[in-house]
């Protein structure tokens, strides 16, 4: 019989991961529209008027709806404390909902102006005749490898063969664990009994004893953490091992339509300086993160994992947009290719510099 190791996930695999009241407006907005967005953020005590302090009007763009219990559910609050939509002269319009495959979906529709793109998630969309952009940073990888605190396991390479947990096979989380193996000579489908699946679900089965390892994102895996598993290694890590890049792996950036990022460029670069902003926000006070640890849809009771945000998650907010980024994005496009997850990369680069 496996151990049981813990119980929230399983919890929150029935009930679902704990909302904010001001999260749950904001849901209720993006499913709405804009007129249940203006009622609702009206209930909430927020100002709907599209212009600034002194009369300015504020440049409208729309983005997806903010879901807790991820990496970049932070921004959100960090972005009203600080008030940088009105300092970068926009008005944010969340009108899509649903999680990230939705999000692209809804760019790639024009439902949204922007949404979170990874080097092969943009490639993939251009190929399908798209044509998507990456101008800014968001994210650095924040895959985790994780084991019980009981396991006898300290290295991806002494779990060939074991049964590990990861997101979907679509997922980034998938794909760049794949390259970080890659790239270090491990076959990550040939060597590792692979259950992927949605989060809650696989991490479900982690806790219940069902999984040698998992592979989590944030955050999940300072939640687990908290509880006792123990971090092995990161997907980042893995891959600065392999490549000898000294960036860490990006995950996304902020990514446009290219025949909406050419007439609106002046809106697009004030949302990247938002972004760039909220993350130099938290490298500068990595506290925010713990302030904040109710955007992560983290309960107020789990105090270990709370205390342990700003050390665990200061380090996944690039600041940085540069030519050493976008080898970074170069490389990912080619291990890809030599791995099978691309066909090919796209005729012109799939990120650029607004500036």
């Amino acid at each position: 019989m496996p151990t049981p190791r813990g119980d929230i996930f399983s919890r929150e695999s029935v009930l679902g991961p704990a909302v904010t009241r001001r999260q749950a407006l904001r849901a209720g907005a993006a499913l709405f529209g804009a007129a249940g967005a203006a009622a609702l953020l009206a209930a909430c005590g927020e100002p709907t008027a599209a212009v600034d302090a002194n009369g300015n009007p504020l440049r409208p763009i729309k983005i997806g709806a903010v879901h807790p219990g991820t990496a970049g559910s932070v921004i959100d609050p960090i972005t009203e404390q600080f008030g940088l939509d009105v300092k970068h002269g926009l008005a944010l319009n969340r009108d899509g909902g649903g999680g990230v495959g939705t999000g692209q979906e809804n760019l790639l529709t024009g439902l949204l102006d922007t949404f979170a793109f990874g080097p092969l998630g943009a490639t993939d969309a251009t190929l399908a005749g798209h044509d998507v952009v990456i101008v800014g940073p968001q994210l650095w990888n924040h895959g985790r490898w994780l084991v019980p605190a009981d396991s006898d396991i300290d290295s991806v390479e002494q779990l060939r063969g074991k049964r590990v947990g990861v997101q979907p096979a679509s997922s980034d989380t998938y794909k760049a664990a794949a390259l970080a193996l890659a790239v270090n000579g491990i076959d990550f489908e040939g060597e590792y009994q692979l259950f992927p699946g949605q989060p809650l679900a696989g991490l479900a089965l982690y806790e219940r004893g069902d999984l040698d390892a998992i592979i989590a994102i944030e955050p999940n895996a300072t939640r687990l953490v908290a509880q006792g598993s123990r971090q092995i290694a990161t997907v980042s890590e893995l891959w600065q091992k392999g490549t000898g890049d000294s960036n860490p792996l990006f995950l996304n950036g902020a990514a446009f339509n290219r025949p909406w990022l050419e007439q609106n460029r002046e809106t697009a670069a004030g949302f990247v300086a938002l972004r760039t902003e909220a993350n130099a926000l938290i490298a500068g006070d990595p506290a925010l993160l713990s302030r904040h640890y109710e955007a992560f849809g983290i309960p107020g009771h789990e105090e270990a994992a709370i205390a342990l945000l700003p050390e665990r998650l200061r380090e996944i907010y690039p600041t940085t947009w540069d030519t050493g980024v976008f080898a970074n994005m170069d490389r990912q496009i080619e291990v890809a290719i030599d791995i099978g997850l691309l066909p090919r990369a796209a005729d012109r680069p799939v990120y650029e510099s607004l500036s």
